[in-house]
This record gives structure tokens, sequence and C-alpha cells, in this order.
């Protein structure tokens, strides 16, 4: 391969790259096309395969390294909360005894009955109030309200 096709495999990897991040909303491919983008650069100055290749690596680890805890806070405060996560916190009325040996419990939220277990494993009796804890697939983790 002649060096006018190391710059043209350069920029079809940023390319590339760039489409698939586009395609994913993820932020998974970014950083590589950073690493593509320092590579063409390096061959633009005339530097070896070796180098540019090394470039792409280095850049790209670094790129991530750096910024993936600030884009995924970015992402990640643009999650949208659900009904579930508006339980916790919540009292609920036990309906049938919680006994998590038995595997055994439930409560009612509102109109909804939820199996339910106890955080610290005690048993809870029927009409009494505990307070949801958290949401743990189908069933909530709960403990006697004081």
């Amino acid at each position: 391969m002649n060096g006018f096709m190391f710059g043209l495999m350069w920029l079809v990897a940023i390319v590339v790259f760039l489409l698939l991040e586009a395609a994913t909303y993820q932020f998974i491919c970014i950083w590589f096309a950073g690493g593509a983008l320092g590579s063409l650069i390096a061959y633009g100055l005339g530097f070896s395969l070796d180098v540019q290749i090394s470039v792409f690596f280095v850049l790209s680890a670094v790129l991530l390294i750096l910024t993936r805890p600030f884009v995924k806070k970015l992402v990640g405060s643009r999650r949208i909360k659900t009904n579930v996560d508006t339980i916790p916190g919540q009292t609920a009325i036990v309906t049938e005894k919680i006994d998590n040996l038995n595997n055994l419990g439930a409560v009612k939220l509102g109109s909804l009955t939820w199996a339910a277990r106890s955080s610290d494993g005690s048993v809870i009796e029927k009409n009494e109030q505990v307070i949801i804890k958290e949401v743990s697939g189908v069933k909530v983790i709960v403990e006697k309200k004081s």
C-alpha cells in the first residue's frame, strides 16, 4: 500500500467511527474517531505507519480515559425517571406476613400489590406499616416503619 492509501485509510476510519457513533448514541466510537484523526495528522506530517498506528491507539486510549467519566455523567443525567423510581421511601401496608425464610410476603402500595421481603430478614406481620427501601425486580425490599 502506498502512502496515499494510508491517509485515505485514516479518513475512511474517521467517517466509519463517526457514522457508528451517530447510529448508536452511546459514545462508543467517538474516541476511535479522535484517534484516527490524530493518525491522519501524523500521516500528513510524514510519520511512518508504525507511528500512525501508535498514535491511533494511544490517542484513543487517552481520550477514552480523560473524557469517559464526563460523558458518562452527561449521558446518565439524561436518564428519565420511571414510576418505579418514585417507589422507594413510600409507606405501604403489609397484606401478607413477610417472612424471607419461607419466601412469603406482600404489601399494598396504592392500588398495587407487590411481593415483599424485609431488608434485615425480620418477620413483619400483616397490617403493619412499612417503608419501601428499594425495588428489586418484581419485589420491594421493606423495613418496618418506626
